[in-house]
């Protein structure tokens, strides 16, 4: 169950259309919120994290994810597993 919480704040748009929380709302260094708003314009704001581009090809399939979340247990878990790419030890590549 989704617990709302009456801040005690009204606000109002200004004259560019943008709304203030002030201090009523802690906002999360790092977090942006995603905006909807419903047929009775009341408006949700729903925190979100950004992923860089360079990352969002993990987020775009969940094969993937639920692949690097298993090999993160199993490393964990001690199940670690060695692999010599041909390099000596002190050796450059």
């Amino acid at each position: 169950m989704i617990n709302w919480v009456d801040t005690g704040k009204e606000t109002e748009p200004d004259n560019k259309h943008r709304v203030s929380l002030g201090t009523a709302v802690k906002t999360p260094a790092g977090v942006r919120y995603k905006v909807l708003q419903n047929d009775l314009g009341q408006i949700l704001l729903d925190p979100v994290k950004t992923v860089p581009a360079y990352e969002a090809w993990i987020y775009e399939n969940p094969d993937r994810i639920e692949s690097i979340r298993r090999g993160i247990m199993q490393a964990q878990s001690g199940q670690l597993l060695s692999v010599n790419l041909g390099f000596e030890e002190g050796e450059e590549e």
